[in-house]
């Protein structure tokens, strides 16, 4: 399992001057996100029934899925029992669903339900709300370079 908190060691993560050039980029970007994560949890506090590590697991099978619990389990480093635990609450809630996969009785698919993508949807136009206002205090020539580096961005963190 990853560790949640990685070391003050140089590196990708480490405070500006540690490593000038990457480090200070890779310290603003993190800065600027934070926005973004309050904007989450902000609407997580609106919407008041998911916990984060409930949202993590849907948010993953929902951009991921659908997927088997080993899958998710990795991909979010838990345990496959921590992983089994929160995709059983969310079934029991009915945002997601399990199960036979096409190509193996024994292998369990997991799938985001209709219901659980209007809850991430709920979650989503609250964010983007909070996102278009800030936006609107930019520059048109701005808002389509931090697009278009943000899309960059994202492609490259995806690989």
């Amino acid at each position: 399992m990853p560790d949640a908190f990685p070391s003050d060691a140089p590196g990708p993560l480490a405070a500006p001057g540690a490593d000038a050039g990457m480090n200070d980029s890779a310290w603003q970007i993190e800065e600027a996100s934070l926005v973004l994560v309050e904007a989450t949890l902000d609407a997580m506090a609106a919407l008041g029934s998911l916990s984060v590590t409930r949202l993590r697991v849907l948010l993953a099978v929902d951009r991921h899925g659908p997927m088997n619990l080993s899958s998710l389990a990795e991909r979010l480093g838990m345990s496959l029992s921590a992983a089994g635990r929160v995709v059983d609450r969310l079934a029991e809630a009915g945002l997601l669903s399990r199960e036979p996969a096409p190509h193996s009785r024994r292998e369990i698919r997991i799938q985001v339900t209709p219901e659980g993508r209007e809850v991430l949807e709920r979650l989503r136009a609250v964010r983007r709300r909070r996102i278009g206002q800030a936006l609107d205090r930019l520059e048109p020539a701005d808002r389509a370079t931090l697009f278009r580096m943000l899309l960059q961005l994202t492609n490259a963190a995806d690989q």
